[in-house]
């Protein structure tokens, strides 16, 4: 195949030759084949990179509507289902979406909009058939920490706002500019592909984010509870601050509030934990509590006239009508586009999390580019009616799931029965105690405190991701959430270059009676082949890392084998040289002092276990008399240096081969996990090749991907490392340092026989085929 590749090639370049000669045709063909390739060129990145650019507009059509196929296929039956579950969702919802905007620093009838509007959009787009989108405490709280800096910005005085009434209706406008920067964003990166910068929200990052919003909207709800007015206030310090004032102003707690919030939680806690469990394992029913509790304390509320009799504080006022669209001010985006970005990610991150969960049950397939448009239109839409950015919890997505819905018409039930709700009962939330609507969302929040119990196991795991999450969760804490989840990202992007300019690399061994290498250091039953060093490398090859490889590579090489050259000469027979090779021994002794040189930079930097070798070896050397150094050691010893040199680079090299007898011939360099290798990787190489090849170690590479031996010809290191040095696998590797060395030891067994195959279609010499370690050219193979 590789003879016929390359005689394809050389016809293919005398066509262009052809082409390209004299005449005016040859003249005329050339800048029409850059034409036709740059078209090509442009056309293959549109298709990568361009949501729909390489469908037909039919597809495309299916695909950007979701709910077009889905409606070929929907069957009667389902509309019971999906009707019941967006009406239940949607009265879940109603409290969460009202204490949402008092913690984004807004009035609580703010959240109204968001049980209405956003969810329309994701109707029609969204490619998840359980979602729930909407009001979310993660999002609020990112909302008010925006709205703050905002305020501070136009506002730093304070001079245009006479009260917290002001302070509030100005953060309800300005939630609508960051909700509609968002909503622009995220379309754009969804038409662009470009879902995969939520990665860099790892879960030990968005984890503690999301347990500190949570605890921001509990600290910031508790007040209430109890009846406690505080000033509004979002920014930095905000927990302290909230906890501070709770305690100073305590002499304001009204009983009645803490009666009521008290009454409230028991009985949420109480049906939640004993009563819906039974009732759901018989007639498969999820009963919205937080909404039944609401109802009837609004209810009481009006009969026993909290706010008159016992000073309950209450809503008080409800618009009477949902508000026209109205186009956001465009006066603040050039202060919003940082919270913006910052609360399109965090809020799209949630939402695919919550999609893929649900997906997995169902089996749904779900787009992220798609999930992005989708939820982008939903805080594009509800910018125009100032909702703040809009998300989809996993909690109401699953009870939306349990309850049987089976396609997006569930959101569309629950929008119409919000809307008939508002128009028609509205004006009767004016009794509602707040007290009822913070115990609510508390309640529900509480659930999210067992993140903490993840903390041990995962440093057990990774030390490294456990200091990440603790320090995201305290950052967001004492400081605020967007630095917080700012400063989070930054140190978790820097472990990621931490940790790759120290890869891992193993020293990989033969399992008995297989041919499959594994480390050596994990599987106890895995033997080092004599005479072949095999290392793996577990990351790409880079820049940031090319010389530690490169150290490391030696070191481990060498750590417990030592290389040819050292075993050329005993000392006497270095001694009695004739003058005519003394050429010859010194530029060995150069290569045995460079060789140490390099060994004895690899174990400063990787260890104290040379330099401990080392001392013992200069004072086992300071008890032998020179007379006894000059004698022949043992057979124990006959494989150190043999080579006459001066003592300073004995001193130097014999630290690490201090009572060894294997001979290193060759170094497999398994590069199979290696992601990229680029320019300065592939310099890496060549001078690992020039490091052996001076003490007499051939290297060998194994990659399974092409691109490296165009990369190490265009880098002029095919003469350093060979095409013959380069394999598919370690198997094919190893067979060929043991054939070229005629290395041939009881780890492969002697009895196997060694048979020479005619197929040199990879190589200039005869394949030799080993027993349990086949070839990957084997021609019987299929």
């Amino acid at each position: 195949m590789a003879r016929i590749a390359v005689q394809e090639e050389d016809s293919i370049s005398s066509d262009d030759s052809e082409n390209h000669g004299t005449g005016y045709c040859g003249l005329r063909a050339h800048p029409e084949n850059r034409v036709r390739k740059a078209l090509h060129g442009v056309r293959h990145f549109a298709n990568r990179h361009i949501y729909g650019a390489n469908q037909s507009p039919k597809e495309f059509l299916a695909s950007f509507f979701p709910i077009l196929p889905l409606l070929t296929r929907y069957k009667a039956r389902w509309v019971f289902h999906d009707a019941l579950a967006g009406i239940i969702v949607s009265m879940v919802h109603l409290p969460q979406a009202m204490a949402g905007a008092m913690t984004a620093v807004m009035k609580p009838e703010h959240g109204l909009y968001m049980t209405m509007i956003p969810a329309l959009a994701y109707v029609l787009l969204g490619s998840s058939p359980q979602n729930s989108v909407g009001g979310m405490p993660i999002t609020a709280a990112l909302a008010g920490v925006s709205m703050a800096r905002i305020r501070e910005v136009y506002h730093h005085d304070n001079f245009t706002i006479h009260s917290a009434e002001e302070m509030l209706d100005l953060h309800f406008h300005i939630a609508g500019v960051v909700t509609f920067i968002a909503g622009i964003l995220q379309i754009f990166m969804g038409f662009f592909k470009l879902s995969f910068l939520s990665s860099a929200l790892s879960k030990n990052v968005l984890d503690p984010f999301s347990l500190a919003c949570c605890l921001q909207a509990i600290c910031g709800q508790i007040p209430n509870m109890l009846g406690i007015k505080l000033y509004p206030y979002c920014g930095l310090y905000k927990h302290p601050w909230l906890i501070s004032s709770m305690f100073v102003n305590l002499h304001q707690v009204n009983a009645f509030d803490a009666l009521i919030s008290a009454l409230s939680a028991s009985t949420i806690l109480g049906f939640r934990e004993y009563i819906q469990p039974k009732l759901y394992r018989r007639i498969k029913l999820v009963v919205p509590i937080e909404f039944v509790v609401l109802v009837v304390a609004t209810i009481l509320s009006y009969l026993l006239d909290f706010h008159g009799q016992f000073g309950v504080r209450i809503m008080k006022k409800v618009p009477t009508h949902i508000p026209y669209p109205k186009m956001p001010s465009m006066v603040y985006v050039p202060h919003v586009v940082l919270e913006g970005f910052i609360t399109a990610i965090v809020s799209f991150a949630l939402t695919l999390s919550s999609a893929k969960i649900l997906a997995r049950k169902e089996g749904d397939r779900i787009s992220p580019s798609q999930e992005l448009i989708a939820l982008g239109s939903s805080n594009l839409l509800g910018s125009f009616f100032s909702c703040f950015v809009s998300a989809a919890p996993i909690g109401r997505s699953v009870i939306n799931q349990s309850m049987g819905s089976k396609s997006q018409l569930s959101s569309l039930f629950g929008c119409l029965f919000m809307i008939f709700l508002f128009l028609t009962c509205g004006q009767s939330l004016k009794y509602l105690p707040i007290c009822v609507v913070s115990t609510n969302i508390v309640v529900t929040l509480l659930m999210t405190l067992k993140m903490f119990q993840d903390v041990p196991t995962i440093w057990k795991s990774n030390r490294l991701d456990a200091v990440i999450w603790v320090s995201t969760f305290v950052s967001c804490i004492l400081l605020d959430v967007r630095i917080g989840l700012l400063s989070a990202v930054g140190l978790s992007l820097f472990s990621i270059v931490y940790k790759s300019q120290k890869p891992k690399i193993r020293v990989m061994g033969r399992l008995r009676d297989s041919a499959t290498f594994v480390p050596v250091r994990y599987f106890d039953e895995a033997v080092e082949v004599p005479g072949v060093k095999v290392l793996q490398i577990s990351s790409a090859l880079h820049y940031g890392n090319a010389e530690y490889l490169v150290k490391r590579a030696i070191m481990l090489a060498f750590k417990t084998n030592v290389a040819p050259i050292y075993t050329q000469q005993t000392p006497v027979e270095a001694a009695q040289v004739a003058p005519s090779r003394l050429s010859a021994v010194s530029i060995k002794q150069r290569r045995v002092s460079f060789a140490a040189k390099v060994i004895q930079s690899s174990s400063q930097v990787f260890g104290k276990q040379s330099a401990n070798i080392k001392r013992t070896q200069r004072s086992r050397n300071m008890e032998l008399d020179s007379t006894e150094r000059r004698k022949p050691r043992d057979h124990r010893r006959s494989s150190q240096f043999f080579v006459k040199f001066d003592q300073s680079a004995l001193d130097e090299s014999i630290a690490l081969f201090s009572s060894i007898n294997n001979v290193v011939y060759h170094v497999v360099l398994d590069l199979s996990m290696a992601v990229f290798v680029d320019s300065v990787g592939v310099r890496g190489l060549e001078q690992l090749a020039n490091d052996l090849k001076k003490v007499e170690v051939e290297l060998f590479v194994v990659q399974q991907k092409g691109s490296l031996k165009r990369q190490l010809q265009l880098h002029n290191v095919l003469k350093v490392i060979p095409e013959t040095n380069i394999f598919l696998n370690v198997e094919a590797a190893v067979v060929e340092a043991i054939k070229r060395k005629g290395h041939f030891t009881g780890i492969l067994s002697p009895r196997h026989s060694i048979q020479e195959s005619p197929d040199d279609r990879f190589y200039s010499e005869p394949v030799f085929y080993i027993e349990g370690l086949p070839g990957t050219n084997d021609p019987t193979e299929d």
